[in-house]
């Protein structure tokens, strides 16, 4: 499987990044070409994904299961999905690492992916790029949703 990495620091203490993580609401808008989250228990949730890779464009339901969990250092989870209409299906693994680093948290990010069927056939290194640039779009997105001020209430 494809490997892609990203670490970032964000301004907040691990508690408060384990927090998020663990918070559908909070996440699912960090996911690139996620269009809602789902929540089956308190392992898995249903994420629903819509992502243009070279000329084709899939949606898929995706199952993620939480399948490590050391808090509020480490969480693994793993994935699958599947496009009927264009025949193909998708296996992920992801893996957050988190350590306290000064007044923040420092995150390192992996993922494996898995891609099978025409959507697969597309190219490796199409795929790779597309992949690599999903997960430095997620990065960048939990590291802004961090890094925001806390909002007040008013």
């Amino acid at each position: 499987m494809p490997r892609f990495e990203e670490r970032f620091t964000v301004q907040a203490s691990p508690e408060t990044v384990w927090g998020f993580l663990l918070d559908p609401n909070r996440l699912a808008p960090c996911i690139p070409g996620c269009e809602g989250l789902e929540i089956v228990d308190a392992r898995r949730y249903t994420m629903r994904l819509t992502v243009k890779v070279g000329f084709l464009s899939t949606s898929q339901a995706i199952v993620m299961e939480i399948v490590e969990e050391d808090p509020p250092r480490r969480l693994v989870s793993k994935g699958h999905g599947e496009d009927k209409q264009i025949g193909s299906q998708v296996d992920l693994r992801t893996t957050l690492e988190l350590s306290p680093d000064g007044e923040g948290t420092r995150v390192a990010y992996t993922s494996e992916v898995r891609v099978l069927g025409r959507l697969g056939s597309i190219g490796d290194a199409v795929m790779k790029s597309k992949a690599s640039q999903l997960a430095a779009e997620f990065a960048r997105n939990v590291k802004a949703a961090l890094d925001r001020p806390p909002e007040r209430g008013r």
